[in-house]
């Protein structure tokens, strides 16, 4: 087999995810590409938790839909994940043969014809090692052994992280693995039909989208960086509270969301390069601070990595349903950008182009990851990393400009003002979230306050016009198009090839810039297609009534596909959504 697809589930405390990790990375060594999706219940902390990987020789760009191997530590545990594991027919199932619930009362339909193998993990672990937490180890012997995985890969990923520390714990670990696939030799003779049979290329990285978004934000620059905790954007702050100082850079994690806004906006008007994070509900509460750097026309780089559900919802799980939030969430008429990442290497190249925008046109730009993207992990190619970098200077004012008659929002051509630091000789200038005139000065005149709504809202159509936006997958000149944002992007450029090799001419269409919609892009992506079909993952359909409301360019046959969030988009459904709207015709 060129790929395979394996899931483990287990307590808390049983290193799912850690296990998780180790086949990521040692794939990731042997130049193979993976994917590796996390899920915990809705406590966030402790309870059962899962781990669901895919490996193969070729580029893979969501979870799969069907699992061939599902690793089971414990049947309680595993209820928790009936609805988003769903193995395949015929699959291997393995087990820990402490467990003895009776193979009849496990979830899993008997139509599915699963193959199951008791296998001594706990056993092993505890008499062998003397060390009952290592089982997690003994499950990547077995796997290893049995699905062709790259054990020598395994066992490096096991060094790299415990070796110089722990040379102790790699050890036992090391151990661990050589017994779990020295009892696949001994007892499981036979084959089985899910072997990875692959080879790879050179090695990758592997990254999670939260990590790969705060790593970009350092690439852009960042020197300051404000948060509050909540799931799922809390990574974002742990990496650069750990990273971001080697940099120069800081990290304060403030009292609450607003302050967490309102301190990025003073550093950024202080000259440096400043971002926030947090997810919808925190988004809210900082939704004053962003209006404050919308009408004082301040940088500012906040993200959102959206959970499911309003209030608390699942947080734990996906969703891309703050698109309304982030495009009109807003009081007045407030100028901000909208940029939505869709993979892991987008996450750093988008993080990259927020700093390059927020910077360039003086005001907020959103990043809209959700925790689908933020929290997987994913191999990643360097040079791809690294081919879009840009970066550009605040615009200061000349000497000539400075002094009395200074004008911090000057009326311009672009809207965008020469912005003088804290400290510059003659750039002294009032500023507030009060509406204002070109130097700074408050008013209440309903005249001054149009004149300078023009002008922020100028730099709107020269955002919407720059260039590398928006992307095409699929047939150029195809005259049926799946227009997706943000993470559903994978799933549908798989459904789109499957589409494809069944005869069907269709693309996909990706904008990362949601607002101001670059129409132009969209227009030329959009030339000759007849039907469109709009996925997403929103219950109430958010992106198709929003281009529905704002852009004119959409074919009059565009059909929606949509649902809650709580699982990713699967391949098959997008693909179902595609076969029955291909070639649809609406009676005039």
């Amino acid at each position: 087999m060129q790929e395979v697809v394996l899931a483990i589930a287990g307590s808390g405390g049983d290193g799912v995810i850690t296990a998780g990790d180790f086949i990521t990375r040692s794939a990731a060594r042997k130049g193979l590409y993976a994917f590796m999706l996390k899920s915990y219940g809705p406590q966030i902390r402790g309870g059962e938790s899962s781990a669901r990987i895919r490996v193969s020789a070729e580029p893979i760009y969501s979870q799969g839909d069907y699992v061939d191997v599902l690793a089971v530590f414990s049947w309680k545990d595993f209820k928790r994940f009936t609805d988003e594991i769903e193995i395949r027919k015929n699959a291997v199932v393995l087990y820990d043969d402490a467990d003895k619930t009776p193979l009849e009362a496990v979830p899993i339909p008997p139509e599915k014809e699963a193959r199951f193998i008791g296998v001594p993990f706990k056993r092993l672990a505890s008499e062998e090692l003397k060390v009952p937490l290592a089982k997690n180890m003994v499950l990547l012997g077995v796997l290893g052994r049995l699905l062709n995985l790259p054990i020598d890969a395994l066992k490096d990923s096991v060094m790299q992280k415990f070796g110089k520390k722990r040379p102790e714990a790699a050890e036992i670990n090391i151990r661990a693995i050589d017994l779990g696939a020295a009892w696949v030799e001994e007892n499981l003779p036979e084959g089985i039909p899910y072997r990875l049979e692959a080879t790879g290329g050179s090695p990758k990285l592997v990254m999670t989208g939260n990590d790969a978004l705060a790593f970009g934000a350092i690439q852009a620059g960042l020197k300051f960086y404000a948060g509050y905790p909540i799931t799922p954007a809390s990574p974002i702050l742990e990496f650069l509270a750990r990273e971001l100082p080697r940099f120069g850079g800081a990290v304060i994690q403030t009292e609450d969301e607003l302050a967490a806004a309102t301190m990025a906006i003073g550093a950024s008007w202080a000259g440096v390069p400043s971002m926030t994070a947090s997810s919808g509900p925190g988004i809210s509460l900082k939704q004053e601070a962003i209006g404050l750097a919308a009408m004082a026309e301040i940088p500012l780089v906040v993200v959102n990595v959206q959970r499911a559900g309003p209030s608390t919802g699942i947080p734990s799980k996906t969703e891309q349903a703050d698109l309304l939030q982030a495009v009109a969430g807003t009081h007045g008429d407030s100028p901000r950008v909208v940029l939505a990442p869709a993979d892991v290497e987008d996450n750093f190249q988008v993080a990259v182009e927020a700093f390059y925008l927020a910077e360039k046109y003086q005001l907020p730009v959103y990043i809209l990851s959700d925790q689908f993207l933020g929290e997987r992990s994913e191999t990643v190619d360097e040079e791809v990393l690294f081919s879009r970098v840009r970066s550009i200077a605040r615009k200061l004012p000349a000497e000539s400009e400075l002094g009395e008659d200074y004008a911090r929002y000057k009326l311009t051509e672009d809207g965008v003002s020469p912005m003088a630091l804290p400290g510059m000789k003659g750039g002294q200038h009032y500023i507030s979230g009060l509406e204002h005139n070109e130097k700074g000065w408050p008013s209440s005149s309903g005249t001054l306050h149009q004149v300078m709504s023009e002008k922020r809202a100028k730099k709107l159509p020269l955002i919407a016009e720059e260039a590398g936006f928006v992307r095409v997958y699929g047939d150029g000149d195809a005259d049926f198009a799946v227009l997706a944002w943000g993470s559903s992007k994978g799933a549908v450029r798989e459904a789109v090839e499957q589409a494809r090799k069944q005869g069907m001419k269709v693309k996909a269409i990706v904008p990362q810039l949601l607002y101001p919609i670059p129409e132009k892009a969209l227009d030329e992506a959009l030339k000759g297609v007849e039907r469109a079909l709009v996925v997403e993952l929103s219950f109430n359909a958010q992106f198709y009534r929003y281009l529905r409301a704002f852009y004119d360019g959409l074919p009059k046959e565009t059909y929606s596909y949509s649902r809650a969030g709580g699982n990713p988009l699967r391949v098959d459904e997008v693909l179902a959504a595609i076969e029955k709207h291909y070639g649809k015709k609406v009676e005039a």
